[in-house]
């Protein structure tokens, strides 16, 4: 009777063990309570039925169908399953409490939006209309979902300058020439594939906190040195995306193959995260991280702006000499005419003897003219100067 009872208790329980290994499996996030509950009215089901051997058995069996019940659940309500970067929600430890930035409100300043989930959803409410960028260049227009990412202090803000061509130098017409970029604050050479990760990682750091990406160089061909008209970001005549990194001084250098035809030109940078966005920096203001120049080119090349430049100088020169001329003999007048001033004076009272006495004041007097003369153009010059 013994092992007939016993063999009794083994059948109820088999479909239970059954039962609890299926409440186990992770897709209990749909239904973990009613499982647990399941199992729990099974156990006194059993125990019923089977006795103290199958109570036993039973009991166990509840409490692990209810923790992993509870785990699922958890891992549903959070959606970590162990790697946050496989969780398809965000962690409640990164969401931000920022307001709207008006309260209280601000004079000539919009509210923000808020959100209560990092706006991890922004780009649904455009669907289809607006499809995500999902590392594509998309010139219809397209919505990003991935974050910003990493952000560097402001001791890591990277910043650029040309060093060839330099602002207003003059190059060769049509003949290869080397583009040299000095650098800091930045770690260049990172540089993903723009075809398919356009925008689509976070902007990351190095172990320095500075800013692991790449620069690029674009060349605009525009009217003249002077002009003021605003340019087409879609026109460019030379486009190039730098993916080497730096020197040890900090520079970076691409060949501009066949040169570019005469006229005048902007050059500037685009500096970049990895996957090609724009450098994200700490605060709102800041100088520019990238630098732009303006040059010629011509037949002749720098020989041709060399000798336009000392031209201009000559003619510069020739223009201080006159008006330096004019003040010495506006000087030079006055002098004479102090002096006849003073010898007619002397005359009159002391005889015609005397005018070589008065001969010397008056030349002092000449001397002292020409001296404010000369320092009042000089003063005039160095004031024109400082305004260009």
């Amino acid at each position: 009777m013994k092992f007939a009872s016993s063999f009794s208790a083994l059948l109820v329980v088999l479909p239970l063990i059954s039962t609890v290994s299926g409440v186990a499996v992770p897709r209990a996030q749909k239904g973990g309570q009613q499982n647990a509950q399941a199992a729990a009215a099974a156990a006194k089901a059993a125990q019923a039925k089977g006795g103290k051997a199958a109570s036993t058995t039973a009991a166990a069996a509840t409490a692990a169908a209810t923790t992993a019940a509870a785990a699922a659940n958890t891992a549903a309500a959070t959606g970590n399953t162990g790697d946050l970067q496989t969780s398809t929600t965000v962690d409640p430890s990164v969401i931000q409490t920022t307001d709207n930035g008006q309260n209280p409100p601000v004079a000539g300043q919009s509210a923000a939006a808020t959100s209560q989930n990092n706006f991890v959803n922004f780009c649904a409410i455009g669907l289809p209309n607006v499809p995500i960028t999902n590392g594509l260049q998309i010139t219809t227009g397209s919505c990003n979902p991935t974050p910003i990412g990493n952000i560097p202090s402001v001791d890591n803000m990277p910043s650029s300058k040309f060093q060839s061509p330099a602002n207003l130098d003059t190059i060769a017409s049509d003949t290869t020439f080397n583009v040299t970029l000095q650098t800091k604050g930045i770690q260049l050479g990172t540089f993903t594939n723009a075809a398919k990760t356009y925008f689509a990682n976070p902007q990351t750091l190095n172990s320095q906190g500075q800013i692991v990406g790449h620069t690029h160089i674009v060349i605009e061909s525009i009217p003249s040195l002077t002009t003021t008209a605003v340019t087409n970001p879609q026109d460019f005549v030379f486009f190039k995306g730098v993916d080497d990194g730096q020197d040890a001084q900090g520079n970076v250098a691409v060949t501009v193959a066949g040169g570019l035809p005469a006229g005048a030109y902007r050059m500037c940078t685009i500096v970049s995260s990895s996957t090609h966005q724009p450098a994200i920096v700490p605060v709102a203001q800041h100088g520019s991280l990238d630098d732009c120049v303006y040059f010629t080119s011509s037949a002749g090349g720098a020989a041709a702006g060399g000798a336009a430049a000392a031209a201009g100088t000559a003619a510069a020169g020739t223009a201080a000499g006159g008006a330096a001329a004019t003040a010495a003999q506006a000087a030079s007048a006055a002098t004479a005419a102090t002096a006849a001033k003073g010898a007619k004076a002397t005359t009159a009272a002391q005889g015609a003897t005397a005018q070589p006495a008065t001969a010397q004041p008056a030349t002092a007097q000449a001397a002292k003219g020409a001296q404010s003369a000369k320092g009042a153009q000089a003063a005039k010059g160095g004031k024109k100067g400082r305004r260009l």
